[in-house]
């Protein structure tokens, strides 16, 4: 009876000292999942304008002209619909699905 009475004390004892605001570890496993599991956002074409200076592009919310880079895409070319994105020699198309260019209103 002693013997039971001491495994109780222990056993409520480690309950005590368990953290309470510790995340339960089902929580953990799947943050971590979840955490591994999300894709890069893909780019996508905006917006193309017409400047006084040529063509600028929109691509996830950053304003970009021919030459410059986004992520580890170099912006080879404008042109009216779509752009052309240049990766270490290999091209990627991205098409604009709003094909009004919009004229510089200065």
């Amino acid at each position: 009876m002693k013997t039971l009475f001491v495994c109780s004390l222990l056993l409520l004892s480690a309950q005590v000292l368990a953290d309470p605001t510790r995340p339960a570890p089902s929580w953990l496993a799947a943050k971590a999942t979840a955490d591994t599991a999300v894709p890069p956002q893909a780019l996508s074409l905006q917006l193309i304008k017409q400047t006084a200076n040529g063509r600028i592009a929109v691509i996830n919310g950053s304003l970009l002209r021919k030459g410059e880079k986004i992520r580890q895409y170099q912006l080879h070319d404008i042109a009216a619909d779509h752009v052309v994105l240049d990766l270490n020699g290999e091209r990627q198309i991205l098409r604009l699905v709003n094909t009004a260019i919009k004229q510089d209103e200065e």
